[in-house]
This record gives C-alpha cells, sequence and structure tokens, in this order.
C-alpha cells in the first residue's frame, strides 16, 4: 500500500495530519496497517444528524456520542479509501472532532 499517496490525497482533500501506524488494537476491524487522524463532525458526523438517543447521549457532560457506521465518515474520505481498497473506522468522537482510520484489510479478519 502507498500510503504516502493516501496521505497526500486526504491532505488534497482537506484533511492533514492522518498519520501511519500498524499494530493490534481493542478496536474491532483496526489490525495491519492503518492511517489515522482527526477530522471535524461534518456532515453526517454532526450531532444534529444523529437519531435522538444518540444525540441524547451526546449533549450529557462529559460525553460524546456518534453513530460509527463508516458509511457516515465524510464522502471524500470514504471515495479515497474505496479507491485505494481501504475500510474505513471510526475510532473515538469527542465534541467536536472524530477520529477515523482507513485500515488495509487485507489478511486481517475485519468481522469482529
Amino acid at each position: 500500500m502507498d500510503w504516502e499517496r493516501v496521505k497526500k490525497e486526504l491532505r488534497d482533500a482537506g484533511y492533514a495530519g492522518f498519520e501511519f501506524n500498524s499494530g493490534k488494537t481493542a478496536v474491532p476491524g483496526l489490525s495491519g496497517e492503518w492511517l489515522i487522524g482527526k477530522v471535524s463532525r461534518e456532515g453526517e458526523l454532526k450531532n444534529d444528524n444523529q437519531s435522538l438517543l444518540i444525540r441524547i447521549c451526546d449533549y450529557l457532560p462529559g460525553s460524546a456520542a456518534v453513530n460509527a457506521n463508516p458509511e457516515n465518515a465524510p464522502e471524500s474520505i470514504q471515495n479515497i479509501a474505496e479507491r485505494h481498497g481501504l475500510h474505513v473506522v471510526i475510532v473515538s468522537v469527542s465534541n467536536d472532532k472524530v477520529r477515523i482510520a482507513l485500515c488495509d484489510p487485507s489478511g486481517h479478519d475485519l468481522s469482529s
């Protein structure tokens, strides 16, 4: 995988700051090699676009919630991932940012 090319495409799309990482994690679907970075909660990741239950959880003090369906990631990130055969994993969320990883699925079980 040409990770530098993927990072450049992410930068060109306005998503700077993605970094390469590898190994095993406790996050389902995130193992092997990946790029990870923080993006603003935009589009489907905005609080207003979440279900009522998630919006309620998101407003609780000290809490941040988002539907972690990869299809909720920004469309340009999804397109870059698709172009390179990568999977999108929403790792964590804060009030204004979401950590997203683009993971190379080759040789890794992403069903867990």
